[in-house]
């Protein structure tokens, strides 16, 4: 009886000092970078518009879009910036899209854009409205399968552009000049997307 109580107290001793030399998980941590403000609140679409019968809702802290066309604009207009953001693709090969300097005026989506292809398929990454290079073999190899979340890193200034998909410096482009200055965007072309943890470092300020 002796032994076993004793057994008993050196299993709660050493258990006691496992705990004690856990890690602590900060809540800061989950707070967006320093110099970055965060674009959803994960509860609503304060400081989006929805344009042109776009069906993005807010669920769960997700950002969510169930097909349709249209797009989803920000309240603020930008000019030189980090945008950070995660995405992952409901289905296979969900065609979507984000806006960058983009105007307002267009039928489904601005007519005056930049986009940096949201598509789990060779075109992920592919910027529209300027040249530029993509590493479609690095983008397949760093994108991640339908369910799991991605992140995408995108720097733009003046003419220069550049595109990280999880890590990974995929695109880039030097002839962005034709636009500086307009809105960010999310495209809705008949895709299931879901978006969460939207940050902006302003480069312009």
């Amino acid at each position: 009886m002796v032994y076993n109580r004793s057994v008993a107290r050196t299993i709660i001793a050493i258990a006691a000092s496992c705990l004690l030399s856990a890690p602590i998980v900060s809540v800061a941590a989950e707070k967006p970078e320093k110099g970055f403000d965060s674009l959803f609140d994960g509860k609503t679409l304060d400081g989006w518009h929805l344009m042109n019968g776009a069906k993005f809702v807010a669920e769960d802290s997700v950002l969510k879009l169930n097909g349709g066309l249209g797009w989803l604009r920000s309240d603020k207009e930008y000019t030189n910036f980090i945008l950070r953001l995660e995405l992952r693709f409901m289905k296979p090969k969900q065609d979507g899209g984000v806006f960058l300097r983009s105007g307002i005026d267009g039928k489904n989506w601005p007519s005056r854009k930049y986009e940096v292809q949201c598509e789990n398929s060779l075109r992920m990454a592919k910027i529209f409205g300027a040249e530029h290079d993509l590493n479609v073999e690095l983008a397949q190899k760093a994108l991640k399968p339908v369910g799991k979340w991605n992140k995408y890193e995108i720097k733009l200034v003046g003419s220069n552009i550049e595109v990280r998909l999880n890590g990974e410096l995929v695109a880039t482009s030097d002839s962005t000049d034709k636009f500086t200055r307009g809105y960010l965007g999310l495209q809705a072309e008949h895709g299931f997307h879901e978006y969460r943890n939207f940050r902006i470092k302003d480069l312009s300020k």
